[in-house]
């Protein structure tokens, strides 16, 4: 009867019960997300060795993603750890790196005189630092790829090199230069660049190894996965090396904008200030009238 107390009272004690009831079901319902998210939370995190895990699956990711290996764009940075061992390392400046290439006595010669200079500092002019020395620098270059042509940028003194792809070949009337003269063409995967035509003025790497204008350089370029690049070099120098020789170095690739790193003859005179004019320049303190050369005696 609608109208009894009883029956009222009873109404309300159900509808206090189904929202207690409702209210209930919906904490717990809270509460079992939270501790779903806390769960999930926990298994993502990589901490030990689920961080390991993770670092691997990320290389190996990297290692299997598609990729082209004809193209070479992008910025690469130097890998050196990756050297096999017991080749000559072009980035050793202990003074003493071994193994050293095999040199004519004439090549020993040149090594040695230019030991001195690298220890004295290394520094005369804004020259280019040839083809192989800007490989094999720490710091990365970038490349380009052209219609005719691969564009390769170095960092390092802001270098550049042309590798023509077009399948011309050496000019007759070629003036040697420091960078020297590249062609490159395609073997299946691998991009092989032959160079000649060097002027002989710049070192093969850091630590003074020469170069003759007989100079030829090949090239093996391969992309052996989407985030590493390969080459092998072979030096075929018969004025300062008694047989070719080669170099395997790799380079990661990084995402990276060049730096500015310009030579400059200010940059030039700083250096050999604080070097205390040990290569015989004459320094920051250059026109001054009343500063003499170095190691001259004042009367």
């Amino acid at each position: 009867m609608p109208n009894d107390p009883t029956h009222c009272t009873e109404n309300r004690m159900r509808s206090h019960a189904c929202v207690l009831k409702h209210v209930t079901t919906s904490l717990c319902a809270v509460m079992a997300l939270l501790a779903f998210s806390a769960l999930t939370v926990a298994q993502s995190s990589p901490s030990g060795a689920s961080a390991s895990n993770a670092s691997k699956t990320k290389s190996a990711n990297a290692q299997t993603a598609k990729f082209d290996p004809h193209d070479f764009s992008g910025v690469w940075n130097p890998a050196p750890y990756m050297q096999p061992k017991g080749e000559v390392n072009p980035l050793d400046l202990g003074g003493n790196p071994n193994p050293l290439p095999p040199f004519t006595p004439a090549g020993r010669a040149a090594y040695e005189a230019n030991k001195k200079f690298v220890a004295a500092g290394d520094v005369t002019s804004c020259d280019p630092y040839g083809v192989a020395r800007n490989f094999f620098t720490p710091r990365p270059f970038e490349v380009i790829n052209a219609r005719d042509r691969v564009l390769q940028h170095f960092e390092y003194y802001s270098d550049w090199r042309e590798i023509w792809t077009d399948g011309r070949s050496y000019p007759d009337d070629l003036e040697p230069d420091y960078m020297g003269y590249s062609l490159g063409k395609w073997e299946g995967d691998t991009f092989v660049v032959e160079s000649k035509d060097y002027n002989g003025k710049q070192f093969l790497t850091w630590q003074g190894f020469p170069i003759g204008t007989g100079l030829r350089q090949t090239e093996r370029w391969q992309r052996v996965d989407r985030n590493t690049l390969k080459i092998l070099f072979t030096f075929d120098d018969p004025k300062n090396y008694a047989k070719p020789w080669s170099i395997t170095y790799f380079w990661k690739l990084k995402d990276y904008q060049l730096d500015a790193h310009p030579c400059t003859i200010s940059q030039l005179r700083e250096w050999d200030q604080r070097m205390g004019h040990v290569d015989g320049l004459p320094g920051l303190d250059y026109g001054r009238p009343d500063t003499e050369k170095p190691g001259s005696n004042k009367k």
